[in-house]
């Protein structure tokens, strides 16, 4: 069956051209080897994914591929392109961990190609199979009024890009009960009336957003000062930098600002 190839240098996705789509013609790959490949299939459509070490960079160069961050690929690709290449990024990732058998510490190995749908890699001693990690998020964007809870995490420089809440569900925890003690944790506030909005694969490494909005009860904002640096509350005229498009944050916010 024939397929399309998607090649990656770290987490930068590699194109022929700068306004090209991120299909590649294998033979332009054939001078550098990889370390990693991943097949699988999209949409009824079949799909190979390369991983290249950061020293074949200047070699891939030498070859007229260009380099894009993935997560600049997010405003500017439609779905049906996005999609796949986001895929092959987290199988790629996982690849990069899911190694060795969690039960008794054989080297795993991939599938017959016919088995590949069902993604897990699988023990030839003991058969313990083992699937893609996919690691549950919850983000959150809070209302108060005409106004939204706006965050700048502790990374990013004074007057940098601002976004939402958000962290990873817990062992035991519902998605809303997630929601809660990540806003209660990172802002010091309660919440109430969380309604679900959508989701989005997030393979930087293997997380997957699940997106809420929920409406602010009590409580100051003040920032925890290890995760969270600056809270705003933010009306409509009056929003900072925020997240790009094609980010489910982005969603949110635009959501709001044009409500």
């Amino acid at each position: 069956m024939a397929h399309r190839t998607i090649a990656f240098l770290g987490s930068d996705i590699l194109m022929d051209s700068p306004d090209g789509e991120p299909w590649l013609s294998p033979p332009r790959l054939e001078a550098v080897e990889e370390e990693a490949q991943r097949s699988f299939t999209w949409s009824g459509e079949a799909f190979e994914a390369l991983s290249f070490p950061k020293e074949a960079g200047a070699a891939l160069e030498a070859a007229g591929l260009i380099r894009m961050p993935i997560r600049q690929a997010l405003s500017r690709w439609p779905e049906a392109t996005l999609r796949p290449a986001l895929k092959g990024l987290g199988l790629l990732n996982w690849m990069s961990t899911a190694k060795f058998c969690g039960a008794c510490g054989t080297a795993l190995a991939d599938p017959a190609a016919a088995d590949l749908e069902g993604g897990a890699r699988s023990c030839p001693d003991c058969g313990r199979p083992t699937f893609p990690r996919i690691s549950p998020a919850v983000i959150v964007l809070v209302t108060r009024g005409d106004q939204i809870l706006l965050a700048r995490n502790a990374k990013l420089p004074a007057g940098g890009r601002f976004g939402l809440l958000a962290g990873f569900v817990e062992a035991g925890e519902t998605l809303e009960e997630t929601a809660v003690r990540e806003v209660r944790e990172e802002a010091g506030i309660e919440i109430g009336d969380l309604s679900y909005v959508a989701s989005q694969p997030w393979p930087f490494p293997d997380s997957l957003m699940l997106a809420f909005t929920a409406r602010w009860l009590s409580g100051e904002a003040r920032p925890d000062g290890e995760e969270i640096a600056e809270l705003r509350w933010c009306g409509r005229d009056g929003l900072p930098e925020i997240p790009p498009k094609g980010s489910i944050a982005r969603t949110l916010i635009d959501r709001f600002a044009l409500a």
